[in-house]
């Protein structure tokens, strides 16, 4: 059996979320408050941009992804 590949940063480096969870995930959480543009005063994104933004994360090897019910007034959920 061959060892696993070396993450493509250090964002691969995954940590148990919880003593009690089997739930591994990034070191670094991604803030989706700003994907959108519903909100300006919060930060806004283009649809496009907020792709680009979630590729990247995922690319450097994120998984780990805040997000609420209502942020942009749900646009980032469905962007997501």
């Amino acid at each position: 059996m061959q060892p696993a590949p070396q993450p493509p940063s250090a964002l691969g480096n995954y940590r148990l979320l919880s003593p009690t969870a089997a739930v591994r995930v990034s070191p670094l959480c991604l803030g989706a408050m700003s994907l959108g543009d519903a909100w300006e005063f919060m930060g806004t994104q283009t649809k496009e941009n907020s792709f680009k933004i979630l590729d990247a994360f995922f690319d450097a090897g994120g998984n780990f992804i805040d997000t609420a019910n209502n942020y942009q007034n749900e646009q980032s959920e469905t962007i997501l």
